[in-house]
């Protein structure tokens, strides 16, 4: 039986390679001078995204910034901030991993665990509990953008595989 005979649509859900991730944490008390860095996110809830819709920093809690997959530029200017003092560049390569959920369906997902609207009022990005996996939630143009604690996701897939919806079975990992 295919997927138009159920009435269910195929809803891919993919917990991507994990990757190069780093994050950038400002040293309590110091302000965070970004002069090289253009649009450096300066306020919980901002973003700065690449030409293509990427994301490339996000600033999801107070004084720290996830850096996914940064372009060799951006590793350096990120650098530099961290060896001028304003704060520490970790490598977390292993602790997030991304996971992509299809954009027709995203919102539909995500608020069976959050409410996308209420998290997201005014921000780009946040971090929150999906499902109670810690996960960090980006929106630009309407698409959202997933990063989940990597030792969460296998849950993350089992629990959504069991919720209510009209995609059931129609997961994969």
């Amino acid at each position: 039986m295919s997927a138009a005979d159920t009435g269910a649509m195929a809803t891919p859900i993919t917990a991507l390679p994990l990757a190069a991730c780093f994050e950038f944490v400002a040293h309590p008390g110091t302000a965070v001078v970004a002069d090289a860095i253009s649009a450096w996110p300066g306020n919980p809830g901002q973003a700065l995204w690449d030409a293509a819709g990427l994301p490339t920093l996000l600033h999801f809690a107070p004084d720290r910034w996830l850096v996914p997959a940064p372009a060799p530029t951006l590793l350096r200017e990120l650098t530099s901030l961290a060896r001028g003092g304003s704060g520490a560049l970790i490598e977390v390569e292993g602790k997030w991993q991304e996971v992509r959920i299809a954009a027709e369906h995203a919102r539909r997902i995500l608020s069976a665990s959050i409410d996308v609207e209420a998290v997201l009022a005014g921000r780009e990005c946040a971090a929150i509990l999906l499902f109670d996996c810690p996960a960090i939630l980006g929106r630009h143009d309407g698409a959202f953008n997933l990063w989940i604690a990597a030792s969460f996701v296998h849950s993350l897939l089992a629990v959504i595989a069991v919720v209510p919806n009209p995609y059931r079975g129609a997961f994969v990992g």
